[in-house]
């Protein structure tokens, strides 16, 4: 039998079984090839978040042998763009020798931390313009924006697009919000208050 080795052994392989969206259970797989099954080398993990490995020998079509190591865990919207390694590391004589292999998680999950922005933020005056900007994280990014104004207790929609560019009359002052969505679901922002400088005392609108 040959004594020959080569200098590093083969970098294990990651496979992903499952959908990889936000709360779905998804399952990472490492397998390493064992040269010698009396042994094998040692799978480890790095994750962004707490797992519990399952290890086992299997015996591949050609006879030969490897090493299997699964973890299963709910994925987050958190979870998106972190780097998970399989770090495999093979007794050799009296040393180790390493070998690993790290991907990115590509989560899908819809808008978070969605938030509405009005600009100047300060009482504006009649016939002045505002700029009203929408802003989300999404994968796969926001789709469509939607704009509403709060009139008489009930949502009115007045806009779409993520920026929405108003010339101020005195009906505009109120609460306005937007609402962003992608094919995984939607987000909605905390509402903004457009206060208004006027002649006429209404919701929103301060008197000179």
């Amino acid at each position: 039998m040959s004594r020959i080795r080569p200098n590093l052994p083969p970098s294990p392989i990651i496979t992903v079984s499952g959908e990889v969206k936000e709360g779905t259970a998804v399952s990472l797989n490492c397998s390493a090839v064992a040269p010698c099954p009396e042994h094998p080398p040692e799978l480890t993990w790095t994750l962004p978040t707490q797992f519990t490995p399952e290890n086992q020998l299997q015996e591949n079509p050609d006879q030969t042998k490897s090493v299997i190591s699964t973890v299963t865990f709910t994925l987050s919207y958190l979870h998106h763009e972190k780097n998970i390694t399989c770090t495999a590391v093979y007794p050799v004589g009296t040393s180790n020798k390493t070998a690993e292999h790290t991907m990115m998680l590509n989560v899908s999950f819809s808008p978070k931390d969605t938030s509405a922005s009005i600009s100047p933020a300060g009482p504006v005056l009649v016939g002045s313009c505002v700029n009203l900007t929408c802003s989300s994280t999404a994968n796969p990014p926001v789709t469509n924006f939607t704009w509403f104004q709060i009139s008489g207790g009930k949502p009115t929609q007045v806009a779409s697009g993520q920026s929405y560019t108003l010339n101020v009359t005195v009906g505009d002052g109120g609460l306005y919000y937007c609402e962003a969505r992608n094919s995984n679901g939607r987000g909605k922002s905390e509402e903004e208050k457009l206060a208004i400088k006027g002649k006429t005392g209404t919701s929103g609108t301060i008197l000179d």
